[in-house]
């Protein structure tokens, strides 16, 4: 056991590496495009907001990388081959749109227009994409709640339940500290980058407590 976790340990942290070392280079980018007097006018909550958009996206396209490229992506996913990655290949798609569409409905909102800010988007079209996401995750939860294993369905209840726990301690926390005068200032748009973050870390941690982030 202790002689088969070193390596497996060291395949995880080269591939945490490489996924942020492709983050990096993405944000490098994308601020660049966005250019200095828009980053400046949207402000650290609208920032932190298309931030986490940003991961999901880019989680969204290393998924997708993987799975147009099974060989090439499982050296980058934690799977165990690239024929896991084809007998998944249904549920992993429903996850790239999933992860794509949150990511890109994120971006819209922090981009959207807004009292005090004139945003390049219209605040109706991401209202409007918003809506249409989350009426579009019901109905891809329903249709697919039958299709995962016990494993998966149990991964996600776990991963809800940690989203939740963590976005409970952080917000009570935080709105304390906001109410009470600590000058820590909690914002409607800080509320949406919070859960949707904590959607992120709660998976991760549900994974992880199972041991499958050595894989």
């Amino acid at each position: 056991m202790t002689q088969d976790g070193g390596p497996k340990w060291k395949k995880s942290a080269v591939k945490m590496l490489i996924g942020a070392a492709v983050g990096l280079g993405a944000s490098v980018a994308g601020t660049t495009l966005a250019g200095a007097p828009l980053l400046d006018a949207m402000g650290p909550s609208r920032l932190a907001l298309a931030a986490v958009g940003f991961v999901y996206l880019l989680m969204a396209a290393m998924v997708g990388f993987g799975l147009a490229a099974p060989r090439a992506g499982a050296k980058l996913l934690n799977v165990g081959d690239a024929e896991e990655l084809r007998e998944e290949r249904a549920g992993m798609m429903l996850s790239v749109v999933t992860m794509g569409a949150i990511g890109l409905v994120l971006i819209l909102l922090a981009l959207a227009s807004a009292p005090g800010f004139a945003g390049p988007v219209p605040a109706g079209l991401a209202f409007g994409g918003l809506v249409l996401a989350i009426v579009g995750g019901v109905i891809a939860s329903r249709a697919w709640r039958d299709r995962y294993d016990e494993l998966n369905r149990q991964l996600g209840l776990e991963g809800s339940f940690w989203a939740f726990c963590l976005s409970w301690v952080l917000l009570t926390l935080w709105a304390a500290a906001d109410f009470l005068g600590f000058g820590f200032a909690l914002t409607p748009i800080d509320v949406v980058t919070t859960l949707a973050a904590m959607m992120i870390i709660g998976s991760f941690v549900a994974i992880g407590r199972r041991g499958m982030m050595s894989r």
